[in-house]
C-alpha cells in the first residue's frame, strides 16, 4: 500500500508539470490531464479501502450487453442480508474515452456498505464509439437491472446512479431523460430516482460551433452536427419530472469548470442545478474551495453528502407517518359497497361495486381491486379504528367503519390509498369518531371554556392509545417512530341546530386545532378540515354558516391548515343506496370515496408531496 501512495504521489507530480506546460494551451492541457486521470483513478482509487472486512459479496465480469461484436460487463457488489436493496449505478469518468468499471470501486464499496446493491458498469468508448453510445450504454444497464432485480436483490423501484466526470454528465442524463416503464420502447423503463454526479458537464450547446475539441467524442464540430451536442446535454431536457441529482465540484477544477470551460465552452454543474431548480426538482450544489478535479474524486465531505442524498431519495426512513382522522358518523363512513337489496339499498344504486362500473369514471378505481377482482388490503397503509363493539386493526381495505363486517367504507379508504403511495414510509390512521356529537358540547375543547367535552377527552384517550399500542397491534411497525403527519376534522351535522352552537362553531373549531396542536407538541401540524357538504350547493341557512364558519377557522388558522370543499360531492337520493339518510350522503359511496380522495390530496399538499 506504501508503493501505491508514492505512485499516486509521482502522478500528482507529474499532473502539476503538465498543468506548468499546458497553460498557455488550455486544450491540449485538457487532453493530456484526461489521459493521466484515468491513470490515476485506475491505480489509485483501491488505496483509500483499507480493508477487505465487507459485507457484502462482489461478483465481476457480469455481461450486461452485447452490441457490434463488443461485450459489456459490470461488478455487482450485493449487501448480504434478505433485501431487497435500492440499487446504485456507478459510472466511471475519463472524458467518455477512458477507464473501467473499477475506477469508482471505492465508491461502490462505500455504498455496499451503506446497504446499496451496486453495479459498477463498463461502456463502449471513443473516439471509436461515438455520442450518444455511452449514454444508451448506461439506460441499457439500468434496463439490465430492473429485468435481473430479484437475482441480486434489488427493490427494481428504487434505482439511482453516481458518477464522476464523464460518469457524473451520464449518470444526469438518466436523471433527464429517463422513460418509465410505460414510454419505454422496450416496456422496461429508463428512469432513475435520484442521481449523484461529480464533476459533471451538463450543457454542449455552449461549445463554440468551430471548436475541434469534443470531435473525438461528437464526430463533427457542432457547427456541422448540432443536434448531437444538443442531444447529449443533460440541461436541455430539464422538466418538472426530472429526478433530483446532487452535484459536487472543486471551485479549481480545470477540466470541468463549476459554470462554464474557458476553453472548451461546455456548461458544468451550475448550469443544470439552477435549471432543476427552477422547475422545483430537488437539487444540491456542494463546490470545494480551491479543489481540483482529482482532489474531488477523494472528498469526504461530498461524497458523504452525495451518500445522504441518495439515502433520502432511495431508503425508507425510519419513520410511521401518522394520520389522525376526527369527526363524527361521516368519518365514521357510511358508504355502501355491496349492499343491494331492492328495498333497504335501493337495488344498489350507488354502491362502490356499482360507481366502479361505470366506465366513465372506471379509472378512479383501478387501484381497488386486485387482479383476481378482490379487495386490495394493503400492507404499506394500516388502520386503527375502535367501534362501540370493536377493535378494528389491519391494513387498509373496506370495512374500517362503525359498522360491522366488511360492506362500508368512510374517508379513510381513498385517503389512506393515496398517502400509502405517496410517502415511502409506511403509513397508520388513527380514527377517532362517533356518531351525533357536536364541538359546541362532546368535542368542545379545554380553550373553548366551559366543560370540556366527554368526547374531546375520549379522542385524546384514543389517539394516545393508538400510538401506545403499536408494538402490540402492529408488531412490525414496533421499531418504525411515529410521526403525527396530518389531523382531519369532518364534523358539523349536530352542530347545525343550535344558535348558539352554531354562532361559536369558527372559534370553538380554532379552539380544538390549537389545543390539538398543543396536546401533540407540533404547532404546525397539517390540519385539513372538511366541509360540511351533505345536501350539496343549495341548502338551508343553518348549514352554510357551519360551512362559512369551518371555512374562516382555516384561514384564521393560517398556512398548515387547509380547508375542502365537499359539497361538490353530494348525490341524489334516488341515485343512492340510502334514500332516506340526507345526513350520511345517502349513504353513497361515489361520495366517500371522492371525499376522501380530496382530503387525501389537501394533506398531500401541506406535506409538500
Amino acid at each position: 500500500m506504501h508503493r501505491n501512495i508514492q505512485f499516486v504521489l509521482s502522478v500528482l507530480s507529474l499532473f502539476f508539470k503538465i498543468y506548468l506546460r499546458g497553460k498557455s494551451n488550455p486544450l491540449k492541457l485538457t487532453v493530456s490531464v484526461n489521459r493521466l486521470l484515468s491513470l490515476i483513478l485506475l491505480c489509485s482509487l483501491n488505496i483509500s479501502v483499507w480493508s477487505n472486512d465487507y459485507e457484502y459479496d462482489r461478483i465481476k465480469n457480469i455481461v450486461y450487453k452485447k452490441i457490434d461484436e463488443k461485450t459489456l460487463k459490470l461488478d455487482a457488489y450485493v449487501p448480504k442480508g434478505e433485501g431487497p436493496f435500492p440499487a446504485i449505478l456507478v459510472v466511471h469518468g475519463g472524458a467518455w474515452r477512458l477507464g473501467s468499471k473499477g475506477q469508482l470501486a471505492i465508491y461502490a464499496r462505500s455504498l455496499a456498505k451503506r446497504g446499496y446493491t451496486c453495479f459498477s458498469i463498463n461502456y463502449r468508448l471513443a473516439p471509436k464509439y461515438k455520442s450518444p453510445a455511452q449514454t444508451e450504454d448506461c439506460r441499457d444497464a439500468i434496463r439490465w437491472i430492473r429485468k435481473n432485480a430479484s437475482t441480486y436483490k434489488v427493490d427494481p423501484e428504487r434505482i439511482g446512479a453516481m458518477g464522476y466526470s464523464a460518469g457524473g454528465h451520464l449518470v444526469s442524463m438518466l436523471a433527464t431523460t429517463g422513460l418509465s416503464k410505460e414510454n419505454d420502447p422496450q416496456g422496461v423503463g429508463t428512469k432513475i430516482v435520484a442521481a449523484v454526479a461529480g464533476g459533471a458537464p451538463t450543457d454542449f450547446r455552449t461549445v463554440p460551433e468551430k471548436s475541434n475539441a469534443l470531435k473525438y467524442w461528437f464526430g463533427e464540430a457542432r457547427k456541422d452536427l448540432p443536434e448531437a451536442y444538443e442531444a447529449d446535454s443533460p440541461n436541455a431536457f430539464v422538466d418538472k419530472d426530472d429526478s433530483p441529482i446532487f452535484f459536487y465540484n472543486g471551485s479549481s477544477d480545470l477540466l470541468v469548470h463549476p459554470d462554464k470551460h474557458p476553453a472548451v465552452g461546455f456548461r458544468g454543474p451550475v448550469a443544470l442545478h439552477e435549471s432543476l431548480k427552477g422547475v422545483n426538482v430537488d437539487t444540491d450544489l456542494y463546490i470545494a474551495n480551491g479543489a481540483g478535479h482529482i482532489a474531488m474524486v477523494f472528498n469526504k465531505k461530498a461524497q458523504n453528502a452525495g451518500y445522504a442524498f441518495l439515502d433520502k431519495h432511495l431508503k425508507p426512513s425510519n419513520k410511521l407517518r401518522v394520520f389522525w382522522l376526527a369527526g363524527q358518523s361521516n368519518m365514521q363512513g357510511q358508504g355502501v359497497v355491496d349492499l343491494d337489496h331492492p328495498k333497504y339499498y335501493n337495488s344498489g344504486k350507488g354502491i362502490l361495486k356499482n360507481v366502479m362500473k361505470n366506465p366513465e369514471f372506471a379509472f378512479r378505481y383501478n387501484h381497488i381491486v386486485n387482479e383476481k377482482d378482490e379487495w386490495v388490503v394493503r400492507n404499506d397503509v394500516f388502520v386503527r379504528y375502535k367501534t362501540k363493539e370493536e377493535l378494528k386493526t389491519g391494513g387498509l381495505s373496506i370495512g374500517f367503519t362503525g359498522y360491522g363486517g366488511k360492506h362500508h367504507i368512510g374517508p379513510e379508504f381513498q385517503l389512506g390509498h393515496l398517502v400509502g403511495a405517496s410517502f415511502d414510509e409506511p403509513v397508520l390512521l388513527i380514527k377517532t369518531a362517533w356518531g351525533g356529537k357536536s364541538i359546541h358540547k362532546d368535542f368542545r375543547p379545554p380553550s373553548a371554556g366551559g366543560e370540556t367535552g366527554k368526547f374531546y377527552k375520549k379522542m385524546i384517550s384514543e389517539y394516545r392509545e393508538g400510538l401506545a399500542k403499536i408494538g402490540n397491534e402492529f408488531p412490525h411497525l414496533a421499531q418504525l417512530e411515529p410521526v403525527l403527519s396530518g389531523f382531519v376534522w369532518f364534523q358539523g351535522w349536530n352542530d347545525m341546530f343550535d344558535e348558539v352552537a352554531r354562532n361559536d362553531y369558527q372559534a370553538n373549531l380554532i379552539c380544538l386545532i390549537n389545543d390539538i396542536r398543543k396536546e401533540v407538541k407540533q404547532s404546525d401540524v397539517p390540519v385539513v378540515i372538511g366541509e360540511l357538504g351533505n345536501g350539496g350547493i343549495n341548502v338551508d341557512k343553518n348549514m352554510i354558516t357551519i360551512r362559512k364558519a369551518q371555512k374562516a377557522a382555516a384561514e384564521f388558522l393560517g398556512s398548515s391548515t387547509a380547508f375542502v370543499s365537499t359539497s361538490q360531492f353530494a348525490r341524489e337520493a334516488n341515485d343512492s343506496p340510502n334514500v332516506g339518510h340526507g345526513h350520511h350522503w345517502f349513504g353513497n359511496a361515489e361520495s366517500y370515496f371522492l371525499i376522501g380522495d380530496a382530503l387525501g390530496k389537501a394533506l398531500l399538499k401541506l406535506n409538500k408531496k
